[in-house]
């Protein structure tokens, strides 16, 4: 019964889905996407996703710092693996990309799940880190309405909340009495992943690490903004830095969520609003950004599949894995025995 349940409720979930993006597909204004997409510059779209990728290569890089206390992999496997973490992002819904990414490390190294998981969650906070200072920045920087300048200080103030609330729980707790053994039911072990998730995390983020990946989270953000922007020129539309950030800002707000696979719909809609409020044409801001779409997600899905078979198809071994140091093995002598012997130690 619970299976027949659940199937009908997939099916209504994908009838919706189809009804909503086949609502969307007629409201698309065609002739002014196809015009752009006619007139747009073919060395700036070029331009653009270099620089997207240039993001990419920077959040595999705060992935890659994370992992390395782990015994992590190397930097490449780490890179191709945010690839396919992308890649599933804009083909599914939700945020199915982080789930399968950590899938995909933890059978590629034999890494501990819940360790992979911690690096994740380090990861996302480090990203709202950047969000967070690109929305400080924009607040102080272009006349942004109050509401947003107060949103923007309830971030920071949360931000700071969890930084010290994460030292406070650093602090060994004093006195504390032995806990008696219960059986292993489901929401214990549910208890016992998220504390070696939460272990995880307070020894993984040392200061050093934490400014390694807040370094590399501002250039993923300054490229996101620069490939915005030379999209947006090479379909010679004058939305400006200002209206770029402000749609990159708006565009973001819901990073954690993805109600539609890759955001599609929902993406053009926000992006649409933000250049409607400068006084710009909505159907071309809605060319802008599928063009973004076009530039960005198609390439990387690509890459992403191209690379995905392949991942999924070989089995775990050292090729993944960073180079470990040699070792000699050494050769110990007993002078005691009448005929010296020998013996020989591996590594």
């Amino acid at each position: 019964m619970k299976s027949k349940t659940a199937r009908r409720i997939r099916w209504i979930a994908i009838a919706l889905l189809i009804a909503g993006l086949s609502a969307y597909v007629r409201r698309v204004p065609w002739m002014t996407v196809l015009t752009t997409l006619r007139t747009a510059s073919p060395g700036l779209l070029v331009m653009a996703l270099c620089f997207h990728l240039l993001a990419l290569a920077g959040k595999a890089g705060i992935w890659w710092t994370f992992l390395e206390p782990l015994g992590g992999p190397r930097y490449t496997t780490v890179a191709r693996g945010t690839l396919m973490g992308a890649t599933l992002n804009s083909l599914f819904v939700g945020s199915s990309g982080e789930a399968g990414r950590v899938l995909l490390m933890s059978r590629l190294t034999g890494i501990r799940s819940s360790s992979i998981v911690a690096t994740v969650v380090l990861e996302r906070v480090i990203d709202l880190c950047g969000f967070t200072t690109l929305l400080a920045c924009a607040a102080f920087l272009f006349p942004i309405p109050a509401m947003v300048r107060a949103g923007a200080a309830v971030v920071v103030v949360v931000v700071v909340a969890t930084v010290l609330t994460r030292r406070a729980l650093r602090r060994p707790a004093s006195g504390a009495a032995p806990r008696a053994p219960v059986p292993a039911s489901l929401l214990q072990r549910c208890t016992d992943y998220t504390r070696h998730v939460l272990a995880s995390t307070r020894s993984i983020a040392t200061p050093r690490r934490i400014a390694i990946a807040v370094a590399l989270t501002e250039v993923d953000w300054c490229s996101e903004l620069v490939s915005y922007s030379l999209v947006a020129r090479a379909a010679h539309f004058p939305i400006g830095v200002r209206g770029t950030l402000l749609a990159l800002l708006a565009v973001n707000v819901g990073f954690l969520v993805r109600v539609t696979p890759g955001n599609v719909g929902v993406f053009e809609l926000v992006y649409a609003t933000v250049a409607h409020s400068l006084g710009f044409s909505t159907d071309i801001a809605i060319s802008v950004a599928l063009l973004l779409h076009l530039v960005q997600d198609v390439p990387t899905a690509m890459l992403g599949l191209s690379l995905g078979a392949r991942f999924f198809a070989s089995a775990p071994s050292e090729t993944h894995m960073r180079p470990s140091q040699p070792c000699t093995p050494t050769i110990a002598v007993d002078p005691s025995s009448p005929a010296p012997a020998r013996s020989i130690s591996p590594c």
